[in-house]
Formats: C-alpha cells, sequence, structure tokens
C-alpha cells in the first residue's frame, strides 16, 4: 500500500502545473458543446415543523457524449450556484463549463437558504442540516427515479461532490455522515480553525435585509451577507485577480443563513470517516485557511492529510497566485484541468490504492 498522504505535496503542488502542461485553449474547448437545464429536488430539514423545502440546480451535460459521473457542485457562503459557471468570461472562469468539456455532467446548486432554493428560518440551517440535503439528492439521482425538469431521468454510475470553503464543509460533513458518494474535491477549506482571515467574516458581514440587494426579500436578521466593496479584502488575492471579475463576483452576492456557523467547527473530525478520494486544493494565499504569509511559507497545511484515513488517497494541489475565491482567480483553469485528471484518474479509473 502506498501512503498517499506522505507524498501528497510532492504529487500535486507546483510540479502539477509543469506535468500536466496547459494546452492550447481550443484543445480544451471539446467538441460538440453541452446542454443545461434547471432541475430541481423536494428535502426536508430534521429540525422545524415537518416542511418540504425546494434546491434549485443547474445540470450541464455535454451535448454528444453521455456521462457516467456525476460532479455535485457546492458553492461556499454569500456565493451561489453561479460560483460554479460564472457567467463574466465563463471561457476562463467556469469550472462546470469546463468539466463539461472533459466529458463530465455537473450539478451546480443553489444551497438551501440562497439563490433560487428556498429559504427557511436561518436558525435551521446547518451544516449538518444542509449535508442531509444534499444526502437527500444524492439518494435521488442514485435510486434514477428523479426527473430533471423536462422530464428525462437522471441515471449517474459515480458521484462526486465538489465544494468551496463552506460548500467543502458540508461536502465532508455529507461523506463522512453517510458515506455515498465515490470521491471528493474539497477548496478553500483546511482543519484550521484560527486562519488570520477569520475576523474579517464577522467585520465585513451584516443582515442582508440592510443590503440595497437584498432590502426587498425581508429576509429576517438571520440572514447574512457582505458589506459592500469587501469581497476582495476577503475573498481575492489581487495580484491574482481581475477587478472586472471582483465587481460582478458583488453584482452576485447572496446570502448566508447563520445556523451554517452554529455547527462548522463540530464537523471536523468527521473526515477520518471518508474512505473514498479525496482531492484537496487551496489557493496559496489563501487567509481563509492557511496562515500568514502563504499557504507554502508558512507550512501550516503540511499536514492535512492527517486528518484523513490512508484509504481516502488524500491528495493536495496548492495553487500559486490565488486567494480563498479560488475560480474567481486569472489561473482557476489550471486547478480545473488537475482536478478533471483527478477525476478520471482516482474516481473513474480507481488508482486508490485499498490499505
Amino acid at each position: 500500500m502506498r501512503d498517499w498522504r506522505g507524498n501528497a505535496l510532492s504529487l500535486m503542488t507546483f510540479a502539477a502545473f509543469a506535468a500536466w502542461p496547459a494546452g492550447a485553449l481550443a484543445d480544451d474547448e471539446g467538441s460538440g458543446g453541452r446542454v443545461c437545464e434547471r432541475v430541481s429536488f423536494e428535502v426536508s430539514l430534521s429540525v422545524g415543523p415537518p416542511t418540504p423545502y425546494t434546491i434549485v440546480g443547474e445540470l450541464c451535460r455535454p451535448a454528444h457524449l453521455r456521462s457516467r459521473t456525476l460532479q455535485i457542485l457546492l458553492h461556499g457562503a454569500s456565493y451561489n450556484k453561479e460560483y460554479w459557471d460564472f457567467p463574466f468570461e465563463p471561457q476562463r472562469y467556469s469550472y462546470a463549463r469546463f468539466a463539461n468539456q472533459r466529458g463530465y455532467a455537473t450539478l451546480a446548486i443553489d444551497r438551501l437558504g440562497t439563490g433560487e432554493s428556498d429559504r427557511p428560518e436561518p436558525e435551521l440551517v446547518s451544516v449538518h442540516e444542509s449535508a442531509s440535503t444534499i444526502h437527500q439528492i444524492v439518494e435521488a439521482v442514485r435510486s434514477g427515479q428523479h426527473l430533471d425538469d423536462s422530464g428525462q431521468r437522471l441515471r449517474f454510475r459515480r458521484i462526486v461532490l465538489v465544494g468551496n470553503s463552506f460548500g467543502s464543509n458540508i461536502a465532508w460533513t455529507e461523506a463522512g455522515i453517510y458515506g455515498d458518494v465515490d470521491g471528493l474535491i474539497l477548496t478553500s477549506i483546511s482543519h484550521d480553525q484560527n486562519p488570520p482571515g477569520a475576523p474579517l467574516t464577522q467585520t465585513l458581514a451584516y443582515p442582508a435585509n440592510l443590503d440595497p440587494k437584498f432590502a426587498g426579500l425581508g429576509l429576517p436578521d438571520g440572514y447574512l451577507t457582505t458589506i459592500p466593496g469587501f469581497r476582495d479584502e476577503l475573498f481575492y488575492h489581487l495580484p491574482g485577480a481581475d477587478e472586472d471579475v471582483i465587481a460582478v463576483d458583488e453584482e452576485l452576492k447572496d446570502t448566508l443563513p447563520v445556523g451554517m456557523l452554529f455547527d462548522q467547527f463540530t464537523t471536523y473530525d468527521l473526515t477520518q470517516n471518508i474512505h473514498v478520494p479525496v482531492l484537496n486544493v487551496v489557493g496559496d494565499f489563501d487567509t481563509l485557511s492557511c496562515q500568514l504569509p502563504s499557504c507554502t511559507e508558512s507550512g501550516s497545511i503540511e499536514n492535512e492529510g492527517d486528518n484523513y484515513p490512508a484509504d481516502a488517497c488524500y491528495t493536495q494541489l496548492i495553487v500559486p497566485n490565488a486567494g480563498h475565491a479560488i475560480n474567481l482567480h486569472e489561473n482557476a483553469r489550471s486547478w480545473y484541468r488537475v482536478a478533471q485528471r483527478w477525476v478520471r484518474d482516482f474516481v473513474d479509473g480507481d488508482q486508490c490504492e485499498a490499505p
């Protein structure tokens, strides 16, 4: 047995970009395009009144290729599903488009409490409850009984959860409790509970009903968003980002139900229960995941793989010149490329050796 935790950095940090060259954009575009459609799922919470809630997503598939692997994309705090299919310069920033061009289907969802999905009382939407709703979606897809909004059945052989920030927290919670997926791609997260950027998440957030974008929705105070004009400070490494992208990000920002803050740190031990391949991707200047001055220079996530069992085949990638909103930095496609090859090799190809 190979201990993947011991050599994750040497496998997947800067050497990854030399080993897997970028190639031409035309090659990345693939052929045949993609087909996207709206899908919705009915879910429930174990707390509060027995109310059905709707989660809305965008399902995208290669137009002329049947994909047997589905990537379910989970956004972070104050984002929604557009984080994964960013409308500005999508050929550079859209993770979903890139994965579709590589032959994979993607389901980018608005987590409960965001976007087009229902917004329950914000105190009810915790990390554990959110993980339960993702489990319900996975079950619906696994059963082959769920219909998309055009009446076609969803049928996939393998499911990978792909998370960003809080979405990664939800992904490892879902996998650690329910064990029903075939792989995890976690971005913008580590087990460091005191990163230097954490205080900013409190000082630069306020009730969404005070924000001009959400003032007309009648949201209770427990729905939060970022104070206008500070997303660059929270989520970006400015030398690696385009100011036009940050402006669009501000326009697209969304809400966070306060319940997510109640139990986020109670989930960290659950990664020891994950027995499928894990790829962890962090921007080198992500101050919400690493200590200063950077992930590589501080060495603060060198031992991140110790939080996973050996059969998770933990693999780590540190992306240079990127911050927390890793998809919205100019070199985003470099990690997209690594991720699709990782899915091919470790999920589709089963290169993870069992202990």
